[in-house]
């Protein structure tokens, strides 16, 4: 049987709980007494059988089943809450300006095409793009959006949109396998030039599981464009997304090798600041990259 009504009041209440660290802090921000909130954890926990708050006289904490339901109770939330701010601004036309941060593998491709359709639909909404493959602190920054590559989820301080998965790619030129035996195995490497970005380790799936592998090169940059350029001039092999890389193989002006070995899909998100009543300018710049990410990742 599914939530019902007051399942899902008191999913409500627990959340603002967990947020405020507070029952007291929690009944402010819902309009409600100290003891209605008090009432419905109580009559939560007797539902699902479970303790979700340790409450004493000084302290309040989150058990693990709390933990684990609150992260659904805060998606639940945070959904309700953009419908709400969404219902505010009908009939309103967005303006001002967009902070936006973005690897540079996704700012060259595909970011760029969709710009150009965002500003058509939005003229009067300017995006401020920073392109970096450093990772960004949104809120020092003052940053109201951000693109990220990674293999976990944010810290969850970040509302994350989840927009597809990006592989990693080793590729080379056709002019380099003209001079270079294609490597077999990830440990092959060991004779081959790799150009790779700072701080970058090469993981691989083996049968014993993920193994770093120990590469050296004679480039090291910290642009993957850069990274793209020299593998194209077949300078080396080098570790690029699928999604920047993607015209290069259908055309023939880039090879793979040890597909068979790479690493798990990278989640490529969206994240923003965790707050209440976007601005209309970035709550719209956010749907419209959502769907139009997911449109490319569903090969629409």
């Amino acid at each position: 049987m599914g939530a019902s009504l007051d399942d899902l009041v008191a999913m409500t209440v627990f959340a603002r709980v967990v947020e405020a660290n507070s029952f007291s802090g929690a009944a402010a921000r819902l309009g409600i007494s100290k003891s209605a909130v008090s009432t419905r954890i109580t009559a939560l926990e007797r539902r699902l059988g479970v303790r979700l708050l340790q409450r004493t006289t000084r302290r309040l904490s989150i058990t693990h089943e709390g933990a684990r339901l609150y992260e659904r109770c805060a998606h639940l939330l945070s959904v309700a809450d953009e419908a709400s701010d969404l219902l505010g601004h009908v009939g309103t036309l967005p303006e001002g300006t967009v902070r936006v941060a973005a690897p540079v593998g996704v700012a060259l491709h595909p970011l760029a095409s969709m710009l150009k359709e965002f500003a058509e639909r939005y003229p009067r909404v300017q995006v401020d793009l920073s392109v970096s493959d450093r990772q960004v602190d949104l809120l020092a920054e003052g940053f109201d959006v951000a693109l990220r590559i990674l293999a976990h989820p944010q810290e969850r301080s970040l509302i994350e949109r989840r927009l597809g998965t990006e592989r990693l790619l080793i590729c080379g030129a056709p002019d380099y396998f003209a001079r270079h035996t294609p490597p077999r195995v990830p440990h092959d490497l060991v004779h081959h030039n790799v150009l790779r970005m700072k701080n970058s380790k090469w993981l691989f799936r083996m049968e014993e599981g993920p193994v770093i592998v120990p590469t050296s090169g004679t480039l090291v940059v910290d642009d993957i464009a850069v990274l793209r350029e020299a593998a194209l001039e077949g300078v080396g092999l080098a570790r690029l997304p699928r999604s920047l890389v993607d015209v290069d193989l259908r055309e023939g002006r880039l090879r793979t090798v040890l597909d068979a070995y790479a690493p798990e899909a990278l989640v490529i998100s969206l994240v923003y600041l965790q707050r209440k009543h976007l601005p209309h300018r970035v709550r719209v710049f956010i749907d419209f990259m959502t769907e139009h990410f997911r449109k490319l990742f569903r090969g629409e």
